[in-house]
């Protein structure tokens, strides 16, 4: 197995620290808004690589909180809430729509909050090797300290320029840092602030204060993965500055830290980034409410490459449907084979087990995904042309079942009777009873009654089947 690594630009042979045993730590959600589409593609890019790697290996997926931040702080005072009452409320919100999505817990969820001891012990220890100083009250990283610093972000250090912060994953040179009134140079980043009033905050040898943003992930992912673990993941938005930092700061206090590096591409809303400002943003729930089918969402994001961005459209959404239309249609007319088998005839059960085998080559090869999925669908085609042969059909559904859970897709429909199946059965009898007759405008007409009732037919060699539109 091949994976891209961020931190060197190339793919690389996946060796794990330890055989046999994988840790993952992926950076999760700043808990002060309702969670959006962008959300769900990270969360759900990397719900698929641990799906992948569980088969094969013991997987720690371990996927942070920041319960305590300057978002948080700032949406508590516009809502008139507690700060605990905004994370709380919004961290409901965001294990809300993973489920919605099918998308599993990680192993661990740690808060930052939950952290905050540990994470003065990681200062303390920053202190201790000349890392970090202490200035009225703030604690700060020396930036000069890091070996190498911007290898990730492939920045060059002399240019930076002292300005307006960077947005979350600028990463070109010339980047602008904001200069800070206590830090020895302005490219330092804050490791502790100082308390402001009203502000939650906790005692420390530094005084009253909460942590700085990235120190967190580098406390949370030592303690629970080790100093030396697999992949770290998240948006290609935080390679620049947070997980560049990371880097310094675990490496300033000695660790080793992560072997793989991995990011995924961007979401953008018919090419424009999402933004409230611009009317284009689409929340996980809202996206549910309309569509019902969390599947639509997940093969959008299965048809682009992870590292690549992706354009969420309505046309697109379309597209989604008629793909998982094609392997609903499929698993139904696998369903209705009849059980027979013709013993003189030579099944290409092989043919089936060769599209599990490029399945695999696919996700081997740095989780290609689209690839993986268009060799799901060179098995549908085939199916559908060998869908009399019992072996090739039974043998399809479980290989076409087994592989798309690794996708999260649900493609068994739920047994529910249909309010109106007593209806729809009585007019696909009269539609038969039409055609026999060659009434052929009568049963023209009933079609169209059925296709206005969300009811779409088939006629096979079985008879005729209906199921509802998707």
């Amino acid at each position: 197995m091949k994976i891209y690594n961020s931190l060197t630009r190339s793919k690389e042979e996946f060796i794990p620290v330890k055989s046999g045993n994988i840790g993952i730590y992926v950076c999760g959600p700043t808990v002060y808004d309702e969670p959006h589409i962008g959300h769900a593609r990270s969360a759900y890019i990397f719900d698929v690589i641990r799906r992948y790697l569980s088969g094969k290996h013991k997987v720690t997926f371990v996927r942070n909180v920041t319960d305590v931040d300057d978002k948080i702080i700032d949406k508590a005072k516009k809502e008139s809430m507690a700060v605990e009452e905004v994370s709380k409320k919004y961290l409901d919100a965001y294990h809300r729509d993973m489920d919605l999505l099918g998308i599993a817990r990680p192993d661990r969820e740690p808060l930052a909050t939950e952290y905050i001891p540990k994470m003065i012990k990681f200062i303390e220890l920053l202190i201790e090797r000349g890392c970090a100083y202490e200035s009225a009250g703030d604690v700060y990283f020396d930036i000069r300290s890091a070996k190498g610093y911007g290898k990730l972000s492939n920045q060059d250090l002399d240019k930076m320029e002292i300005g307006t912060r960077p947005v979350r994953g600028d990463v070109s040179n010339g980047t602008r840092i904001s200069p800070g009134e206590n830090k020895r140079d302005p490219l330092d980043f804050a490791l502790w602030k100082k308390a402001k009033e009203s502000e939650p905050s906790w005692d420390s040898p530094w005084g009253a204060g909460r942590p700085g943003w990235h120190i967190e992930c580098s406390a949370m992912s030592s303690d629970i993965l080790g100093d030396e673990f697999d992949i770290h993941g998240g948006g290609v938005d935080l390679i620049f500055p947070h997980h560049e930092n990371e880097i310094a700061q675990s490496e300033g206090a000695g660790k080793t830290f992560a072997r793989y590096w991995m990011h995924n591409g961007l979401l953008t809303i018919d090419n424009e980034k999402m933004a409230k400002s611009l009317g284009n943003f689409i929340s996980i729930k809202d996206f549910m409410l309309k569509h019902k089918d969390a599947d639509y969402l997940k093969l959008l994001f299965l048809n682009t490459h992870y590292r690549h961005p992706v354009d969420y459209t309505e046309e697109r959404i379309q597209e989604m449907k008629a793909q998982k239309e094609r392997f609903v249609i499929m698993l139904d007319k696998i369903d209705r084979v009849k059980k027979k088998m013709d013993n003189k005839s030579q099944s290409p059960i092989g043919l089936l087990n060769e599209f599990r085998t490029r399945f695999e080559e696919a996700m081997d090869d740095d989780f290609n995904m689209p690839l993986a999925l268009a060799h799901l669908f060179e098995m549908v085609n085939f199916t559908n042309k060998n869908i009399d042969d019992a072996n090739v059909a039974v043998s399809s559904k479980i290989i076409l079942l087994e592989l798309s859970e690794i996708f999260g897709l649900n493609l068994v429909k739920k047994e529910a009777k249909d309010p109106q199946a007593a209806k729809i059965e009585a007019l696909i009898k009269e539609r038969d009873e039409a055609r026999a007759k060659k009434d052929y405008k009568r049963s023209d007409e009933i079609r169209e009654k059925l296709s206005g009732m969300g009811i779409i037919i088939e006629d096979t060699k079985e008879g005729t089947i209906w199921r509802t539109g998707f």
